[in-house]
Order: C-alpha cells, then structure tokens, then sequence
C-alpha cells in the first residue's frame, strides 16, 4: 500500500482546491488552512515548494495568493508528489 506524507497530502488537496476554483481570484494560504483544517504554517511551506517548482503562481497584494501554474488538465500527480 502507497502511504504518502502529510506533506504531499497538503499539497494534493490544495491542488484540487485551486484546479476547481481556477477561474477565480487567486486562494490564500489562510483560508485553505481554515477550509480544510490543516496547520497554516505547514501548508504554507507546501505552498512555496509548489510555486518553486513551478506548479504554482504567487500573486502579491492586497488580493493576492497563489493560482495554479498551469492548466489543471496538463499536470501530472508525480509532479506534485
């Protein structure tokens, strides 16, 4: 059986979140951690892993947060794990 760390975990359920409300304005950190009950700070890092790789885009300001990087169709699970 496949066990994944909390980690990947965060970052699988905070892709989904942003690949179902891409069309949206970008998602906080702060309100996935509170949507799904997850540490903020952990996902926080999570989050910053997925931008440096390239998964996901930062938007600065007052209205800022993270949208995907891609299109949701062209990423691949591995790439996330």
């Amino acid at each position: 059986m496949l066990r994944l760390s909390k980690k990947v975990e965060y970052a699988l359920i905070a892709m989904m979140d942003l690949a179902k409300n891409s069309e949206t304005e970008p998602i906080t950190t702060k309100s996935l951690a509170s949507t799904y009950q997850i540490p903020q700070e952990l996902l926080g890092k999570v989050m910053q892993s997925l931008t440096k790789n390239g998964l996901l885009t930062s938007v600065q300001g007052v209205k800022g947060g993270y949208i995907l990087g891609d299109d949701p169709e062209k990423i691949k699970l591995m790439q996330i794990i």
